[in-house]
């Protein structure tokens, strides 16, 4: 499960996850995050349904790890959209505020 092999031609790395050897390269949205940094969270995770769960499958934890982190994420854009929808909420409330205690002039 660690990092196998640095393949500096495509400046990318090579990982064993889950018994799969991956090449990664470094995801330019991602700034800050690197390969290494995602694998050693997923095996971290992995290793926590394994430790549970010993009977399961490498395939099984895989497929439970996906559904895992894309529930995060669900979650997070949904607590992000109510957090802008909250934030734009109470910027009109504000503005109606300052309109109603110093009206502009036309």
């Amino acid at each position: 499960m660690n990092n196998v092999r640095e393949d500096n031609a495509l400046d990318a790395a090579v990982f064993e996850v889950l018994g799969q050897k991956l090449k990664l390269k470094q995801d330019e949205k991602l700034s800050g995050i690197g390969p290494s940094d995602i694998v050693g969270f997923v095996q971290s995770e992995a290793l926590k349904i394994i430790s549970s769960s010993p009977q399961l499958s490498q395939n099984q934890v895989a497929v439970l790890l996906a559904l895992k982190f894309a529930g995060e994420k669900l979650a997070i854009e949904k607590e992000y959209r109510e957090n802008i929808n909250l934030l734009r909420s109470t910027a009109i409330d504000a503005l109606q505020y300052i309109e109603e205690v110093s009206p502009t002039t036309r």
